[in-house]
């Protein structure tokens, strides 16, 4: 079923007018939606992080993480302002009540310091290049620039400073090394 107001596009693509939507790369037919995640997530989030290369588990948490941080997926699944949380999930149903298809991402965006928030994404493998890390990685910066954050912080691999390169449009950035294959990375938002 395709949204009010969606039609196709070059490439067999969906499109829809819907802020929750995502087209997904060219050749492949389909929509993401993408909301705030809930604690109702819990069980779908653990079956993505399943569903996750053990290469990228460790990108994202930096170790052999075997399962995801209970912590973690607590806080991000608090619905506190202190921890904003979005999941994608497959299908064309936005919103909390959408049901059906996996999720297939969580990103987020926590407190560490008056002012600054770290970002965090986690993308399962096949969901991975098809422009929703980019997607993700906008609404987190939408939602720090309207909840007045002025500084985005992230740890990256190494070989991951290319994502340096889709933090640059949202501000300066600063990029220094953390510890053995570790940088972190900072952005002044606007500036």
């Amino acid at each position: 079923m395709t949204a009010p107001g969606a039609g196709p596009a070059p490439g067999g693509l969906v499109l829809s007018p819907g802020a929750g939507h995502v087209p997904l790369a060219p050749g492949r037919a389909g929509l993401v939606s993408v909301r705030r995640a809930v604690a109702e997530d819990r069980t779908a989030i653990r079956a993505m992080f399943g569903r996750c290369s053990t290469e990228t588990r460790y990108r994202r948490f930096h170790g052999p993480v075997k399962a995801i941080p209970e912590r973690y997926l607590a806080d991000a699944l608090s619905g506190s302002a202190f921890h904003y949380a979005l999941v994608a999930r497959r299908g064309q149903v936005a919103g909390p009540q959408a049901r059906g298809g996996d999720i297939v991402a969580l990103a987020s965006c926590r407190l560490v310091d008056e002012g600054a928030a770290e970002l965090g994404l986690l993308i399962e493998d096949a969901w991975q290049r098809r422009g929703l890390g980019t997607r993700l990685l906008r609404d987190l910066v939408t939602h720090a620039s309207e909840a007045g954050l002025r500084v985005l912080e992230a740890q990256l691999l190494a070989e991951q400073a290319w994502i340096t390169g889709l933090l640059r449009p949202y501000g300066a950035c600063r990029l220094s090394p953390a510890r053995d294959g570790v940088l972190n990375v900072t952005v002044r938002l606007g500036s």
